[in-house]
């Protein structure tokens, strides 16, 4: 038994020294550099669905990937739910030396997971065709939307949200390249797989089911990636989904929810305000600006990615220094990741600004198109210098275990009161300056996020003082 728990040891102290031992600027970077190009991957294969399809110059099929964007997203938010907050426990455990518990955070994050992909691939079966009719589509576009959804929602579902599930449990024990290669294998089979479904193996007209087929099937070959590492690396105490009889699950999942409802509803309700965004930008009465809003949000996430790859490489290192009580070494984390990741976003925003016309161009060779996404990616980009230093406020309350504050940020930011916005902004100045919406919750939020992270460094000082 001894012996056991020695070898247990070792393995997992091999794992921490990236987060106890380097130092800040590489421990970021050897966390935070893989994720982000995993990330990017994935953002230019689902660019590439938007491209690809654009290439048909049909604005409808265009509007209905963009129409099925958020539906899609909310797939990445339960990800974000049982995968972060599985991540943040796993980590903190790590910190204390509680291998027990980080494997028991494992397996339950995985289980939930499944559940839930098998729940919300079920309501899709049943009102995928009248949800998206409700969030903005049309005669034109349902008949795609609702294909896209079936195919890569309910029938991809479960390795989707499986696989994302498995990348953040896999790094948040110090294997980030392991966690971005198995995301980067499905996101390059994707845009292999694109133009082969899309204009070789299936008949002129079916680009969207095309495009949804790739998309499936690319997520399969990731989960499968990651069940085989898993299986095969069986030295490591923490990667085993069984649990131990007699044991007390529900602390550990309460745990796990805790810290993964704010990215969870961070996504999901950011989702909710794009359906509201949605249903008002079809009242434009034409598929080009459904089709704009849709460019523009491939566009921006680029930005998003970058930034997730950032907060999602820095939290289990936070969370480990929080749990072992390396504060000064904490604040070092978050300081470099902000200057990291505010940096990046405001040359994005700059780009952006100064190239919208050429980049909506580059999808879709359509005068309304440009036209509309030009107007709305001038105005998102503001909002994109704002919101980093948000997001990574929000994941270091989520790596200390705190659920509340980083709960009402993402609130704060989306899917609240800038669905209020929406309809004031409609009324004064006109549909075509909604967007301005996202900016301004965006400054709001993160004024509150700033006074409640000077009061957690304010709080752990004082600890650190009295010890």
């Amino acid at each position: 038994m001894e012996n056991e728990i020695d070898e247990e040891s070792e393995i997992l102290n091999r794992e921490q020294r990236i987060f106890a031992e380097y130092p800040v600027a590489k421990a970021v970077a050897t966390m935070v550099i893989p994720t982000i190009i995993s990330q990017i991957i994935t953002v230019i294969y689902n660019l590439s669905d938007t491209w690809y399809v654009g290439l048909t110059g049909n604005a409808a099929a265009v509007a209905a990937i963009s129409l099925c964007l958020p539906v899609y997203n909310i797939m990445t938010a339960f990800g974000n739910l049982f995968g972060i907050g599985g991540a943040s426990v796993i980590a903190r455990a790590m910190g204390t030396g509680k291998p027990k518990e980080a494997q028991t955070a494992f397996s339950l994050a995985i289980r939930g997971a499944f559940v839930a992909a098998v729940s919300y691939a079920a309501l899709l079966l049943i009102f995928a065709r009248p949800f998206l009719l409700c969030i903005g589509g049309d005669a034109s576009s349902i008949d795609y939307a609702v294909w896209y959804t079936i195919i890569t929602m309910v029938i991809g579902g479960i390795p989707t949200i499986l696989s994302a599930v498995f990348a953040h449990l896999i790094r948040s024990t110090g294997e980030s390249k392991t966690a971005s290669f198995g995301i980067t294998i499905g996101a390059v089979l994707n845009m292999v797989l694109d133009p082969l479904f899309m204009f070789v193996i299936l008949p002129k007209g079916n680009e969207v089911i095309g495009a949804a087929i790739a998309t499936a099937i690319s997520n399969i070959a990731a989960l499968t990636y990651f069940i085989r590492y898993v299986l095969k690396d069986r030295e490591n105490p923490i990667f085993q989904l069984a649990l131990e009889k007699h044991i007390n699950l529900r602390k550990p999942m309460t745990n796990i929810l805790k810290c993964g409802v704010p990215s969870f509803f961070l996504l999901a309700a950011g989702q909710i305000s794009n359906f509201f965004l949605n249903g008002m930008i079809a009242e434009m009465g034409a598929s080009a600006a459904v089709a704009g809003i849709g460019v523009v949000r491939k566009i921006d996430s680029l930005a998003y990615a970058v930034n997730q790859g950032i907060t999602q490489g820095m939290l289990p290192i936070v969370a480990y220094c929080y749990a072992s009580h390396r504060i000064p070494r904490m604040k070092s984390v978050v300081a470099f990741s902000s200057v990291c990741t505010v940096s990046f976003s405001f040359i994005c925003s700059i780009c952006s600004y100064l190239f919208a016309p050429q980049l909506i161009g580059f999808f879709i060779n359509d005068a309304d198109t440009i036209y509309y996404g030009t107007l709305f990616l001038r105005i998102l980009c503001i909002a994109v210098a704002i919101y980093p230093l948000l997001f990574v406020i929000i994941s270091v309350f989520q790596a200390v275990g705190q659920s509340v504050k980083p709960f009402l940020l993402s609130l704060l930011h989306k899917g609240s009161l800038d669905i209020v916005l929406f309809f004031v902004i409609r009324k004064m100045f006109g549909l075509e300056y909604i967007l301005w919406a996202s900016p301004i919750m965006a400054a709001f939020a993160l004024t509150v996020a700033i006074i409640l992270i000077l009061r957690l460094f304010r709080s752990l000082h004082l600890q650190t003082q009295s010890k």
